[in-house]
């Protein structure tokens, strides 16, 4: 056990979170920034969701009055319905969902739920700071999986069997932020046995699930082999339904998991806000589901960030999905903190260095897909004008 390995963890994490913040604030003191870089969805949250949701609050509220700690009974079910429809996965809304206040918070109960004083916890590098905190608050040693390099930056079973010997727990976030990459079902089945050789317990992070743009479907965790023992998938509405401000995450696990995750929450936050749940279960039930109208506009966004590196002369990752793609700006002789200060600066585009999603990623920077196309196509003009100044 090594006693200061949480401390280190969220420290590494703080300051890789302080490096964005310090970008951001830099960028709301200019008027002319086009911001290419946090991940909150920049639609609109549909009329249905939030009439829906004003609807079953003022009929259901009075009865209901706050709700248990793990959410809504209603909304329990239809997120379990989702699952069986969508996914071929059965879940028991009673026992194994929990409703969180976003995402976030999911991922620091499931850290704390999961993880002992001195646990060693893989996780792909590079990959979101946050990790890096739950995993500290919780006192467990990260243990780093490289999935770059020759890329293509996603998670593989033979990188497991390699890396992750020793730990007791694996984080799996598909899609990746800040990469982009999708693992392909072959490959999510890969990770499942791999995991079960090792005796991994695996928090399959899958906030980015319907904004999917490769030729094979999405594959959740939970829906490989043997992946019910020892599965828990962390998922929620901000990204798929342009919900960010309502947070609404949810976790699915075995029922002990959750009690765990309900004994946490009850002495922490308490339940997520109802008015937040129906919203939640407006979205479930839209018609028309808003979800492919806004996978049409992040492919369109999509081709335009393409179209523009390729003129630029920046290499980029594979992109198979959530809502960043990840690009290589190292041929200009100078590290992507300072590429990215610059372009802002000289350029008013504000993208983020890949050191703050790991150190080893100095030559790289994540890029969001998250500004309107006629935004995307300005900002890729301003970057090929940037890049075109510079000595290559």
């Amino acid at each position: 056990m090594k006693p200061d390995a949480g401390r280190a963890a969220r420290r590494k994490g703080e300051r890789a979170t302080s490096l964005r913040y310090r970008m951001m604030a830099l960028a709301r003191a200019r008027s002319d920034v086009i911001s290419l870089g946090r991940g909150d969805p920049d639609l609109d949250t549909p009329a249905a969701i939030i009439e829906g949701g004003l609807a079953r609050f003022a009929a259901g509220a009075p009865r209901d009055g706050p709700g248990p700690v793990r959410g809504l009974r209603s909304l329990r079910e239809g997120i379990a319905a989702r699952y069986a429809r969508e996914r071929g996965v059965a879940v028991d809304p009673a026992t194994e969902i929990a409703i969180t206040n976003g995402a976030q918070e999911g991922l620091f109960l499931a850290m704390l739920a999961l993880v002992d004083p001195g646990d060693r916890v893989a996780c792909q590098d590079p990959r979101y700071s946050s990790y890096d905190q739950a995993i500290g608050v919780a006192g467990g040693e990260i243990v780093p999986v490289p999935t770059g390099g020759d890329l293509p930056f996603h998670l593989d079973g033979d990188d497991l069997r390699q890396r992750a010997r020793g730990a007791r727990i694996l984080v799996f976030v598909n899609p990746s932020n800040p990469t982009g990459s999708c693992v392909a079902p072959a490959g999510v089945h890969a990770i499942a046995r791999a995991a079960a050789e090792l005796g991994l317990v695996v928090l399959s992070d899958e906030i980015y699930e319907d904004v999917v743009f490769g030729d094979e479907p999405f594959l959740s965790f939970l829906s490989a082999e043997g992946a019910r023992n020892r599965g828990v998938v962390l998922s929620g509405f901000s990204k798929a339904y342009a919900m960010t401000g309502f947070r609404v995450g949810y976790l699915i696990g075995p029922a002990a998991f959750i009690d765990a995750v309900e004994a946490i929450k009850s002495t922490t936050s308490g339940p997520c806000p109802s008015f937040s749940q129906y919203a939640a279960l407006a979205a479930l039930d839209a018609d028309p589901d808003p979800r492919p109208a806004f996978q049409s506009r992040y492919r369109a966004r999509r081709r335009a960030l393409m179209a523009g590196f390729a003129r630029a002369g920046i290499p980029h990752g594979p992109h198979g999905g959530g809502l960043f793609m990840w690009a290589d700006v190292s041929r200009w002789g100078m590290d992507a903190e300072t590429f990215c200060y610059r372009l802002l600066d000289e350029a008013g585009v504000l993208m983020f260095p890949g050191n703050s999603f790991g150190e080893r990623w100095r030559g790289w920077v994540r890029v969001s897909l998250l500004a309107p196309e006629a935004r995307i196509h300005e900002a890729m003009e301003r970057i090929e004008d940037f890049t075109n100044k510079l000595e290559p």
